[in-house]
């Protein structure tokens, strides 16, 4: 692979357009030394020069300049996170999760190519390459700040308020009547962590949410059904529930306090009406378009 030189040795060099040594490597010359280093998690492919030109492709041989990345960084990611490529032999060892297979609902920033909104593509101090806090295990105590990656500006920003509210009649879907179902499974000491039932990626069930969960070495099913106005729920963890933003469904199942008041019969009705209406407006300007 054709490799960079520090700018600092060649006279007169043009930033990005300069010779190149071919005999140095990427990352050990003085230019790109800290790619990887003192990172806790590395990408294999990210810190191995002999595959830098997997992603950054020279325009002109013995110059350091290259093509931009395309906008859709998946047609670079899918050489190694795709079932169509083999694995380079340099890591059998630690084969790459095939990732893209098709699903019916993707994860917006995933279904766009944008895989580098949420992953860094040589080294993290964070799982899975992250660029910032998500939680990895299936248990965690709630916070704002462990869904920095979701929570931010690009992405969905207001969204915290969803798991910060018992009650709430606007902040989520996910609500029997009033009650938050978001904050009663989220926002606990031993809450549940959005990997428990959303997949990251794409999923066959709408909202992202999965088929399977795995909880420790065991893998358990989710049955999950969306309604118009709700949806029902029969996963390996509880007995089958239903939920009804409008017309709250009776919980059999023993549970915790539920913090606040249930919504009057007049609320839930205003409130259908206004989501209604807002769901109308929403598909005549899609209509529109």
């Amino acid at each position: 692979i054709v490799v960079v030189i520090a700018i600092s040795n060649i006279a007169g060099a043009r930033k990005n357009n300069f010779p190149i040594d071919k005999e140095a490597s990427c990352i050990t010359a003085s230019c790109h030394a800290d790619i990887g280093k003192k990172k806790k998690f590395v990408h294999a492919v990210g810190v191995n020069t002999k595959f830098c030109n997997k992603c950054h492709e020279i325009v002109e041989e013995g110059i350091h300049s290259f093509k931009e990345l395309p906008s859709d960084t998946s047609i670079l990611c899918a050489q190694c996170h795709s079932e169509e490529f083999p694995t380079p032999t340099e890591f059998e060892k630690i084969p790459p999760k095939v990732i893209f297979s098709v699903k019916d609902n993707l994860h917006d920033p995933f279904g766009k190519g944008k895989c580098t909104e949420c992953h860094d593509a040589h080294g993290s101090n964070f799982f899975k390459h992250l660029k910032t806090e998500y939680p990895n295990e299936f248990y965690a105590p709630y916070s704002d700040e462990i869904y920095s990656l979701c929570f931010n500006s690009k992405c969905h920003k207001g969204l915290e308020e969803a798991f910060q509210k018992p009650r709430t009649l606007t902040d989520t879907k996910f609500r029997n009547g009033n009650l938050n179902l978001h904050f009663r499974h989220v926002n606990k000491l031993k809450g549940r962590t959005c990997r428990a039932c959303h997949h990251h990626h794409n999923a066959k069930n709408p909202q992202l949410i999965r088929q399977y969960f795995r909880f420790r070495k065991r893998l358990l099913s989710i049955e999950y059904e969306k309604t118009e106005t709700g949806g029902n729920c029969a996963p390996s963890c509880h007995m089958p529930v239903e939920y009804d933003r409008y017309k709250p469904v009776k919980i059999l199942m023993r549970t915790t306090p539920r913090l606040g008041k249930d919504a009057t019969s007049e609320e839930l009705e205003l409130i259908r009406k206004k989501d209604m209406e807002e769901q109308k407006a929403k598909l005549q300007k899609s209509e529109y378009k």
